[in-house]
């Protein structure tokens, strides 16, 4: 799973798929129609219109995670990536 937006996620999906490996994205509502999510092989809406409810909600993405099943969340760059909880939070969801 991606769990970000805009290039980074666009760039991370693009080098997936290169390696053959399947695709996941998250959005928020103004990004339902977005390259990264259009992209994706699969996409879930987080529910929410601001990143502070979507991208930046650790709740929301693991939830998405476990019910997709994904085996690893790249966090991408900025939001979650630079918060040390997130990765602790992930490992602690399985």
């Amino acid at each position: 799973m991606v769990a970000n937006r805009g290039e980074i996620a666009v760039r991370v999906q693009q080098t997936l798929k290169t390696l053959g490996i399947a695709t996941v994205a998250v959005y928020s509502d103004p990004d339902a129609t977005a390259p990264h999510v259009l992209m994706a092989g699969e996409a879930w809406p987080l529910g929410g219109e601001s990143a502070a409810e979507t991208y930046l909600d650790m709740e929301k993405i693991i939830t998405v995670a476990l019910r997709c099943g994904v085996e690893a969340i790249h966090p991408g760059y900025g939001f979650l990536s630079e918060n040390p909880r997130f990765a602790r939070t992930c490992a602690e969801a399985g």
